[in-house]
């Protein structure tokens, strides 16, 4: 009787004994995992600028994590082509980054309207005025789901060793631009125009948006676009047409073969005398240069006027926002990283270490880089503009965006006439809802 007693009690005391035993080991198991999780927390970053992974790696992102040790950051970039559509998937399947690059106006604003986006609040956007949060601000002007970043400008580079040893100067006017290219061509040294239609997308966003603007008016007509008082056979648009349909003679015999990496590559080793983009190849251009042991002297100068008494015309264009994944596995690290991209901190570095990538913040950033600090200068000799179709234009399928490229393309390779493309984007820009419904 007393041993199965005994055996009893220590049967009872053992079970308990060992129940406390199994939540405290389950207890501290949790208690660890949450503490590394809350230590180690890695964000994401989805990006399309692969160019710039190297400054983000080795000067933005140790900048950040001096003052945040705990939060490790990842930039994951996709090719610039590819970007859209695998973040869109990606954003579908939550698969996505914790944050993410933003396209302005209508790119992001289709992936917010998905509910892919946290909003933001006004304290997080206090170093941003209206106009800056243009871009990624919803119709009703209520929502700013991306906070803005940087903006860059339009301009054309030109190596300045080609120019001086031909005895030639940068031209303000596109008849000055024309004789420029056919000086270089019978001088039979290097490719005169360094630029490509493989990847197609630099015929409209670098070539009909950057230059285009000093033909139909900037502003004045993207928004007669918009309210339906312009049509894109109007005669100032046909002029933007008949300029691109001229290049073709200057450019490399492979350039329907050559993608927009191989054009950076042309330029940057001197073997061509012009090549038009804007401020967010200086660095790329600067570092490739390096790279093959073949640094040249870069210049760069404005997109050319029609004449040379008008107003000229400059895209100053919104390039990114970032903005903060709605299913992120870390939302309150997110914030705090938004929150450092707001700071004049960040605005600094950023413009220090990203030439050609502008601020959109209030603070006040010192811009050291010589062609970044020319380009900026611009802005106070001509009216700023942006990317003519990436605001409410490209509401519309076929997407306008996606014809324009493949009209201008074919208007470069002068396959199609500056008439027949004017006719073409029309119709396209006919069916847009958003256009009908401003004018029933």
């Amino acid at each position: 009787m007393v041993i199965r007693w005994v055996e009893r009690a220590f049967s009872a005391k053992w079970s308990a004994l060992s129940a406390w035993l199994q939540a405290a080991f389950m207890a501290s198991c949790w208690s660890l995992f949450f503490s590394a999780n809350l230590s180690a927390q890695e964000l994401v970053i989805e990006s399309w600028r692969k160019d710039d992974q190297i400054f983000w790696d080795r000067v933005i992102i140790p900048a950040f994590q001096r003052k945040h040790p705990g939060i490790r950051l990842k930039f994951a970039p996709e090719e610039a082509l590819l970007y859209d559509g695998r973040l869109y998937s990606r954003l579908s399947t939550r698969a996505a980054g914790d944050v993410v690059f933003c396209r302005p106006f209508d790119g992001g604003l289709r992936l917010n309207d998905k509910g892919f986006f946290q909003a933001l609040t006004e304290k997080q956007l206090v170093n941003f005025d209206l106009d800056a949060r243009r871009a990624w601000t919803a119709d009703d002007g209520k929502t700013t789901y991306c906070l803005p970043v940087a903006y860059v400008i339009h301009g054309i580079f030109y190596n300045k060793q080609v120019f001086r040893k031909l005895q030639l100067e940068p031209p303000n006017t596109l008849a000055e631009f024309m004789d420029r290219l056919q000086k270089v061509a019978a001088a039979g040294q290097v490719t005169p125009l360094a630029l490509g239609t493989a990847d197609m997308w630099e015929a409209t966003q670098v070539i009909f948006t950057g230059m285009g603007p000093n033909f139909w008016g900037g502003e004045k007509a993207r928004h007669g676009l918009m309210n339906g008082s312009k049509k894109f056979t109007d005669p100032e648009f046909i002029k933007a047409w008949r300029m691109m349909g001229q290049f073709k003679p200057y450019m490399h015999p492979k350039q329907s073969e050559m993608s927009n990496s191989d054009i950076q590559v042309l330029f940057a080793t001197g073997n061509a005398a012009i090549y038009p983009t804007g401020s967010w190849d200086i660095d790329f251009l600067r570092s490739t240069s390096f790279a093959y042991k073949k640094q040249i002297e870069m210049g760069v100068f404005k997109p050319p006027v029609d004449n040379k008494n008008q107003r000229c015309h400059l895209s100053v264009h919104p390039d990114f926002g970032i903005g903060i994944n709605k299913n992120t596995r870390h939302p309150e690290a997110s914030q705090v990283f938004l929150e450092w991209l707001a700071s004049q901190e960040f605005a600094q570095l950023m413009t220090d270490t990203l030439s050609g990538f502008f601020s959109l913040s209030k603070h006040a950033v010192t811009i050291n880089d010589p062609l970044s600090l020319e380009m900026m200068n611009w802005r106070q000799e001509c009216d700023d503009t942006i990317r003519i179709n990436a605001e409410k234009l490209n509401r519309v399928w076929p997407s306008m965006e996606e014809e324009l490229w493949y009209v201008n393309v074919k208007v470069i390779n002068q396959e199609m006439t500056p008439e027949q493309a004017a006719q073409y984007i029309q119709r396209i820009h006919e069916k847009n809802a958003y256009i009908k419904q401003m004018h029933p």
